[in-house]
Parts: C-alpha cells; sequence; structure tokens
C-alpha cells in the first residue's frame, strides 16, 4: 500500500473529520472513498460528474444489485426499510443536490 502525503486547508480537514466521526471512520478511509470515486470518473459523462460530487457530500448511495449471469457475484439480500428511517438518513440533502445539480447544468 503506498502513502500519499496531501495538505488540504483547514476547513477542508474540518469538514473530512466531521463527516469521519459521523460515520465512525477515519479521515483516511474517507479520502480514499472519495478518491477512488474521483479517480475513475469520466470527466465528460454527466452521470460520472454527480457521483463524484456526491461521493465526496457523502451521500452516494450504493450501487443497485447487478442481474444473476452478468458476472457479479450475487448481492446480499437488502433488508426492507421503512420511510420513515429513508426521511431522517436523507434529512437536509435537499439543498446540496441542488447545488450540485446546477453546477453541472453551468458546466454543460
Amino acid at each position: 500500500m503506498k502513502q500519499l502525503l496531501l495538505r488540504v486547508d483547514d476547513e477542508l480537514h474540518a469538514r473530512l473529520r466531521e463527516r469521519a466521526r459521523r460515520e465512525h471512520r477515519s479521515i483516511n478511509a474517507i479520502a480514499n472513498d472519495i478518491l477512488a470515486v474521483a479517480a475513475t470518473v469520466d470527466p465528460d459523462s454527466p452521470r460520472d460528474r454527480l457521483r463524484s460530487r456526491a461521493a465526496a457530500l457523502g451521500v452516494l448511495a450504493a450501487r443497485s444489485p447487478r442481474e444473476p449471469g452478468d458476472g457479479a457475484p450475487a448481492s446480499p439480500p437488502r433488508h426492507p426499510v421503512d420511510l420513515n428511517t429513508i426521511a431522517d438518513l436523507t434529512a437536509g440533502w435537499g439543498p446540496q443536490l441542488e447545488k450540485i445539480f446546477a453546477e453541472d447544468r453551468e458546466r454543460s
């Protein structure tokens, strides 16, 4: 495994630290996830740009399970979640998502 020394401003570090605290993960794990998505982004793909921004904000949902027979391993069964739990988990996303969409529209 390689190490990467990365200098970030105090505000970005504080946001990463807060996100790591919220998700009970390390700043390193958060940064690795964000960089992994960003490193595979096709800059000409609106979908990839949105996925990258969503990953950076911590609102990227896991990919949906693949169809059997496409070479992908079977996904574990998903547990039902009630609508109140979903609403609680996504509270406050509206303004962030609107900002992402607006920025993407400005690029196009």
